[in-house]
């Protein structure tokens, strides 16, 4: 629905083959000489608006002598952006359409339109039009003669039903827009999401595999090698060589650093590696004394190559 209606303006239409009945109605709901407070009153209680009187009262009528002109009308308004937002309908209307059947086409093209069914006979049954046109809350009965109090409250009444629809529609649009951006902007966030995760494991299978191929390298290695924690000073890992150098077993050489096992000739060997390793980037061929289980001094050549694992150092 096109929101282009002027705000506080209340446009009714009146389909009805009587033009005198046309011209009531403009009298009754266009007389800017009536001044009910009662109905004022009764009309903020319901609707919230304050009692003075406002825009809201005003009314801008259109006629139609019968109900296929009444439609055309209905389409052209709503094609324009500007509907009615309540409609007089006479149930007799000779030749053409009777109201019943005027209302039913017309719901087709704007089912929000209210609708008041003007009889001055029984033609129809409540029972009779609910069967032709179903049930709805958007269609009340009067009887004519018309009372200009109670055209007045329908006019009211019905005019605010039909604006409070129309604004819950249009939150209700707002907040399907809403969500609809809400809603893709998920969908691109998961699909971001779910590249960032195939990275990560084409990444970690990658890892996974180079992790593989040092271990192997590191463990069939026949130089002694052994993995010492930059932080604490102990070994997180030895090879098979490094244990027959030693005399020491993986496991009594994991967790331990070399001045607990004893393994320098020289107590402060280890603190000048690593004062060594502060001004270069590693350590080549270092003639250095090594001190085995059995208690025997070994001569070797140290080569130090700082790495990181598991990000330590």
């Amino acid at each position: 629905m096109n929101d282009t209606q002027s705000p506080g303006l209340n446009r009714v239409l009146v389909i009805d083959d009587n033009p005198a009945i046309h011209e009531d109605i403009k009298k009754i709901l266009c007389n800017r000489g009536i001044d009910n407070k009662e109905l004022r009153s009764a009309k903020a209680r319901l609707f919230g608006d304050t009692a003075e009187k406002s825009s809201l009262d005003e009314f801008e009528i259109d006629v139609a002598f019968q109900g296929e002109e009444g439609l055309h009308k209905v389409e052209r308004a709503k094609a324009a952006g500007r509907p009615y937002s309540l409609a007089f309908v006479d149930v007799r209307m000779p030749p053409g359409w009777d109201g019943i059947e005027t209302i039913t086409r017309i719901w087709k093209v704007d089912p929000d339109l209210q609708v008041v069914i003007c009889t001055a006979y029984s033609d129809y049954t409540w029972e009779d039009m609910v069967r032709q046109m179903g049930r709805s809350s958007s269609m009340v009965v009067l009887k004519k003669p018309f009372d200009n109090i109670e055209v007045l409250q329908l006019a009211h009444a019905l005019t605010a039903k039909w604006d409070l629809n129309r604004r819950v529609q249009n939150q209700l649009r707002d907040l399907d827009t809403l969500v609809e951006k809400r809603t893709a902007e998920l969908h691109r966030a998961n699909a971001q999401m779910k590249g960032e995760i195939a990275e990560r494991l084409v990444a970690q299978k990658a890892l996974i595999l180079s992790e593989e191929r040092f271990s192997k390298a590191f463990r069939a290695n026949p130089i002694p090698l052994a993995i010492q924690s930059l932080q604490s000073g102990a070994i997180t890992d030895a090879n098979r060589g490094f244990q027959a150098l030693t005399g020491y077993n993986r496991e009594e050489l994991i967790g331990r650093t070399p001045s607990e096992l004893g393994l320098w000739v020289d107590p402060d060997r280890g603190r000048n590696i690593i004062a060594r390793l502060s001004s270069s980037p590693s350590i080549r061929h270092s003639p250095c004394l090594l001190q085995t289980r059995p208690g025997a001094v070994c001569e070797i050549l140290l080569s130090v190559e700082p790495m990181e694992l598991d990000g330590q150092p």
